[in-house]
């Protein structure tokens, strides 16, 4: 399982390794609706997450670079499908920009899809001239223009209606993290281990900080229940006598100072921290989660 599961009211939304896309009863785990991709020519995988869109819930599927794929609508109570949408191979989490939903593909493009009736909005092709069977980061935007990583380690930042590139700027270091914009600036974590910002409306780097750990994954925030700053959630990983151990670290505010940090033997395989209640949530290849308590890290 590659996605984060997707919870609507008194249902989870999964997709399998094996090809099928499940509604399950969250109390009981009894399979509401499923829908099985081989229909389609699959099976196909689930990359990215489910989307909650009023009525539907949205999920890309891919089966590789040239096999292609399908974003796919459904009605999340009944599991009709309202629309499916033919596309090179879509891996990434959706943009929800109200109307459109926007993602990556393996095929180094990027669509813009009508959420009501799935047509393709606009297509925006990556300059990369070889195409690298590797998944996308996650885009993100401030509501105007949307900004990604492409494949060959530039920032792209797009006129978010129209698709058009509005400025395309080379990274310092290759990507380590998905993009995070935060109140108008963009944070993104790279493998020389600095975190840096951009402005993503003049491109210009704002700055640098070096954190404890080699970030990864995506990053997740939230609004402290008390205080007047929110907090940052991340992944990273050390090297420990030739062997990579994990951490999650939590950021005050802009990135101004870490907050708690958590180690564990072992990486986290888990995209990113999972947010539940008071509690950030972490898993392992061995099966294992561990739970910390957002505010300090206790576990």
């Amino acid at each position: 399982m590659f996605a984060q599961p997707t919870v609507s009211g008194n249902l989870l939304f999964i997709g399998s390794c094996a090809g099928k896309f499940l509604a399950l009863d969250k109390a009981t785990g009894k399979e509401v609706w499923s829908y099985d991709t081989k229909a389609d020519g699959g099976p196909f995988s689930f990359h990215g997450d489910p989307l909650i869109h009023e009525t539907l819930v949205l999920v890309p599927a891919d089966r590789g670079c040239d096999a292609g794929g399908y974003i796919y609508a459904f009605e999340k109570k009944s599991g009709k499908m309202r629309w499916k949408f033919r596309a090179g191979a879509p891996a990434t989490s959706f943009v929800d920009t109200g109307d459109v939903v926007i993602l990556g593909t393996r095929q180094r493009e990027w669509l813009s899809v009508n959420i009501d009736s799935g047509k393709l909005k606009w297509k925006f092709q990556e300059a990369a001239s070889k195409a690298q069977c590797e998944i996308p980061k996650p885009a993100a935007t401030d509501g105007v223009r949307l900004a990604f990583v492409s494949h060959d380690q530039f920032v792209y930042i797009l006129d978010i209606k129209s698709g058009r590139e509005l400025r395309k700027i080379k990274l310092p270091s290759p990507a380590s993290t998905g993009l995070l914009m935060y109140k108008g600036v963009l944070y993104l974590g790279h493998e020389d281990g600095r975190l840096r910002s951009l402005n993503p409306e003049s491109g210009q780097w704002l700055g640098e900080k070096s954190p404890p750990a080699i970030l990864s994954g995506r990053f997740a925030w939230t609004k402290t229940k008390h205080g007047s700053e929110d907090v940052e959630y991340v992944f990273g990983s050390r090297m420990n006598e030739n062997r990579k151990s994990g951490v999650v670290l939590a950021f005050t505010g802009e990135f101004d100072g870490v907050l708690w940090s958590q180690n564990s033997e072992i990486e986290w395989v888990s995209e990113q921290p999972h947010l539940w209640k008071e509690w950030v949530i972490a898993g392992n290849c061995r099966g294992e989660i561990a739970a910390y308590r957002a505010t300090d890290g206790a576990v």
